[in-house]
C-alpha cells in the first residue's frame, strides 16, 4: 500500500487527483491539505510514502514548502504536480532534489504509473514537448541581447510575460518575490524604449 498527501488550494483539482489516485487499490490518500503550512503540520505527526505538491499556494508555496520538508529530513518522496511545462521550472524544481514532476493534464493511468515507479525508487520527470534552455530561439539571440543590454533574467522574464503568466506566476516560477519581478519589467521597458507591455510584445514579436 502507497500511502499519499495532496498540497494543493484548488479543492476541485486535488479531490479529483485523489479519486483517480484511490482508483487503484494500491493507493491511498491519507490527507488533502490546502496549502504548504497544512502539509508540513500534518507530516509532523503523520508519515506518508509521497507527497504531490503544486507550486502555487496560499500562506506557503511549494518551493517554500519542499525546502522545509527538506530541512525536517521527512522521509516521504516528494513530487510537484504543477500546471507549468516550462524548462526553467523544471531546472530550479531539480534543484530542489524533488522525485518527480507530474503535469495536472496529465492522464490517469500515467498518474499513477509514475507514482507507483517513484515509490520504488526511480525518479520521473515530466518534460512534455517544451523546448530545452540552450535551444535556438530568436528571444536568446546574441544580437537582440547586445542590441538592448538585456539580461538573460530579463529575457526569462520577456518570455514567460510573452506566454501569459501574470506577475505572481512569473514570481512563483522563478522563485523571485513579486517586488522583484515588477522591478525587472520595469527595466526591461526602460531598455527596450517602450511604455507598456503591449508595446514591448509587439517589438518582440515583429
Amino acid at each position: 500500500m502507497i500511502t499519499i498527501a495532496i498540497a494543493d488550494d484548488h479543492k476541485l483539482m486535488s479531490e479529483g487527483i485523489a479519486s483517480i489516485l484511490q482508483s487503484d487499490t494500491e493507493l491511498v490518500v491519507a490527507q488533502i491539505c490546502s496549502n504548504g503550512k497544512e502539509l508540513i503540520e500534518y507530516l509532523r505527526t503523520n508519515v506518508v510514502d509521497l507527497v504531490l505538491i503544486d507550486l502555487n499556494m496560499p500562506i506557503l508555496n511549494g518551493p517554500d514548502t519542499i525546502r522545509i520538508l527538506k530541512n525536517n529530513q521527512t522521509p516521504s518522496k516528494i513530487v510537484v504536480l504543477s500546471m507549468y511545462a516550462d524548462e526553467n521550472i523544471y531546472a530550479k524544481c531539480r534543484e530542489l532534489d524533488i522525485n518527480g514532476y507530474l503535469h495536472k493534464d496529465s492522464d490517469a493511468q500515467h498518474l499513477i504509473n509514475t507514482i507507483k515507479a517513484i515509490h520504488e525508487g526511480q525518479n520521473r520527470y515530466d518534460y512534455d514537448h517544451t523546448p530545452r534552455l540552450g535551444q535556438p530561439d530568436t528571444l536568446f539571440d546574441d544580437k537582440f541581447l547586445n542590441k538592448f543590454k538585456l539580461s538573460r533574467r530579463e529575457l526569462e522574464i520577456i518570455g514567460l510575460v510573452r506566454n501569459g503568466h501574470t506577475n505572481q506566476e512569473i514570481a512563483d516560477i522563478l522563485f523571485l518575490s513579486i517586488h522583484t519581478i515588477m522591478t525587472h519589467r520595469k527595466n526591461i521597458l526602460h531598455k527596450l524604449g517602450v511604455r507598456n507591455t503591449a508595446e514591448m510584445l509587439a517589438l518582440i514579436n515583429g
